[in-house]
């Protein structure tokens, strides 16, 4: 019986060799795509989450001069200011609860801080000029010999919670209602404008920086409504209230204890550059006392409406000249209701008050006269100068009078120049895509 003899595969062509060449190298090609495929799309999302987590926080949002503000710095002051913000909203919202009348008193400065917090790219660009405004300083402290030392920050930490490591006990800090700010009645013709120093009041959470509004508001004043009675407050006690706002702030604003000594420090800066560049403002200034009559016109006046505004100008001041008298007139014609009723009285004033075309006028119209009648934004004004003379300020005056004065050093130094002509301080405006809306007022308090 004859075996079954194995079939032998007949040999491939040379067109099929080629063939599997070809398919072997394509397999290959297909695998490296694949391979560096992935590794692109790998890469890309590394570098994406890289670039979010790394580079981006480190880009600029500003210069001033040598340095830089990071996005990273520039979120950090943010959301510190919008916890300081919540902080004073539920503190008065708590103060005020169902009274009526603390609510009608209240209402406006809770609406006004939640106003704030729902505008984020208005707070983001006070929150960045004030970090410029930072950078100004320590700059200049250093070309001073400036310096601040950690014992001034440790006890500028201790008074921001009112606690004096070398006095008597003091109070520990109560939850208690926060100052309110007041703008005093002001007539008209004042333009002066002055921006508080930045102030940190820590209580068992922060309380924020009071800040102004650009405008004719010359003064802040701050009344405090009494809170509880507040116990001693041990070292201890300190500590605890430190380690708790400290923990608050972390939570809620990704803000650390290193990041609120800074912020201490910096006040204290702030304050000394302050004294050194405003040394020479004097105690006392060129003042006037003056009254006028305001005939008011609106900004959307037509060319009639303000003729005839110019014409009863000119009638009150033939009256006066003619020796009608002075108060009667103010109480029938002017148009400045905080001092009409007064004879339109100023009292005394020194320059940078008043509108430019106003203060000219009165700072030249002898004492006793009448001025001739005067245009400013507001309208036309008759003008009688009671006194001028060097006076003495009060203590809140000269503070002012040097505010005033550090502001206006603050912007030369912002549009100030290198001396290649390169500017101070450059904003890119890349902030605007980065400015943080939390923390932010709990749902049901607002």
């Amino acid at each position: 019986m004859s075996k079954a003899r194995p079939s032998v595969s007949a040999p491939l062509t040379r067109k099929q060799l080629s063939r599997s060449a070809r398919e072997r190298r394509l397999r290959g090609y297909i695998l490296i795509g694949t391979v560096v495929v992935a590794v692109i799309v790998l890469g890309l999302i590394g570098y994406g989450v890289l670039d979010q987590v790394v580079l981006q926080p480190r880009r600029p949002v500003a210069r001033v001069a040598q340095a830089e503000i990071s996005i990273a710095d520039f979120q950090k002051a943010v959301r510190f200011r919008r916890y300081q913000l919540v902080s004073q909203y539920q503190q008065m919202a708590a103060f005020v609860g169902q009274d009526p009348q603390m609510q009608q008193f209240f209402g406006s400065q809770l609406q006004q801080l939640a106003g704030e917090l729902q505008n984020p790219t208005g707070l983001g660009q006070q929150v960045l000029n004030d970090l410029i405004d930072d950078q100004l300083i320590r700059q200049e402290a250093a070309r001073r010999g400036i310096t601040v030392s950690k014992d001034e920050v440790e006890a500028r930490m201790g008074d921001s919670f009112n606690y004096y490591a070398n006095g008597t006990p003091t109070p520990t800090i109560t939850p208690s209602p926060l100052p309110t700010y007041v703008a005093p009645t002001l007539n008209p013709t004042t333009v002066a404008q002055w921006t508080p120093t930045p102030t940190l009041t820590p209580t068992a959470t922060l309380t924020p920086t009071a800040t102004s509004t650009p405008g004719p508001t010359p003064t802040a004043t701050a009344t405090e409504t009494p809170g509880p009675t507040a116990t001693p407050f041990t070292a201890d006690g300190y500590a605890a209230v430190v380690a708790t706002t400290v923990k608050n702030l972390q939570t809620q604003a990704s803000f650390n204890e290193a990041d609120l000594r800074k912020f201490l420090e910096s006040q204290i800066y702030r304050e000394k550059v302050l004294q050194a560049v405003t040394a020479d403002v004097t105690a006392s200034e060129d003042q006037v006392h003056a009254r006028h009559i305001l005939i008011s016109v609106s900004e959307t006046a037509t060319d009639a409406e303000k003729a005839a505004a110019k014409a009863k100008a000119d009638e009150v001041l033939a009256k006066l000249k003619s020796g009608e008298d002075w108060d009667a007139l103010a109480a029938q014609y002017s148009g400045d209701s905080s001092n009409a009723r007064n004879g339109g009285d100023l009292g005394w004033f020194g320059k940078g008050q008043m509108v430019a075309e106003f203060e000219t006028v009165a700072f030249a119209t002898p004492v006793g006269q009448i001025s001739d009648v005067v245009q400013t934004s507001f309208g036309y004004h008759v003008i009688q100068v009671l006194g001028h003379e060097l006076r003495l300020l009060s203590s809140d005056q000269l503070d002012q009078k040097r505010q005033t004065e550090f502001n206006a050093w603050l912007q030369k130094q912002r549009d100030g120049t290198d001396a290649g002509g390169k500017p101070t301080v450059e904003i890119f405006d890349r902030w605007q895509d980065h400015v943080p809306t939390t923390p932010d007022i709990p749902t049901g308090n607002q």
